[in-house]
């Protein structure tokens, strides 16, 4: 191969691979999720406390309420983000504070724990997050299902 057929490769293939390398890192940055979600909550639960002390419900006859939810996104460093919890609703308000990761593919996974209890769900087109909710007793005396759509405000 001549010099000059070698440059004419060169130059042809180098925008080409630099395209390659900037789509294959733009796939591995995780979204940018700061900010406020709100939604309403669907939930099931056995036992009081937390989030719910006026609950009387039982594994038997569990009680089944819908309260306003608020996640504030406060910080972010690339998978790994932490932020506040809001419910409101029936004259009661709390708050509780979580710490989450994004993972799979896409970074789209969203795992996030709060004091006691698991949220595993996924982003949907950057500004939806489906998920559910767990806690199985514990120190709150009350096991929780709950699985909640929140759209991020902006």
């Amino acid at each position: 191969m001549t010099l000059s057929a070698y440059a004419k490769v060169v130059v042809f293939a180098l925008p080409l691979v630099a395209t390659v390398s900037v789509s294959s890192l733009a796939a591995d940055q995780p979204p940018d999720i700061k900010g406020k979600w709100v939604g309403k909550t669907h939930t099931i639960v056995a036992g009081r406390g937390g989030h719910w002390p006026r609950n009387r419900g039982t594994f038997d006859k569990p009680g089944l309420f819908e309260k306003d939810l608020t996640i504030e996104v406060t910080g972010q460093e690339g998978r790994r983000f932490w932020g506040i919890q809001t419910f409101s609703g029936n004259g009661e308000s709390s708050k509780e504070p979580m710490i989450g990761e994004l993972t799979g593919k896409d970074n789209n996974t969203v795992i996030i724990v709060d004091t006691d209890g698991y949220l595993n769900g996924q982003l949907v087109d950057g500004d939806l997050l489906t998920f559910c909710y767990v806690q199985a007793g514990g120190r709150s005396s009350s096991s929780v299902v709950s699985c909640t759509e929140v759209k991020r405000t902006r």
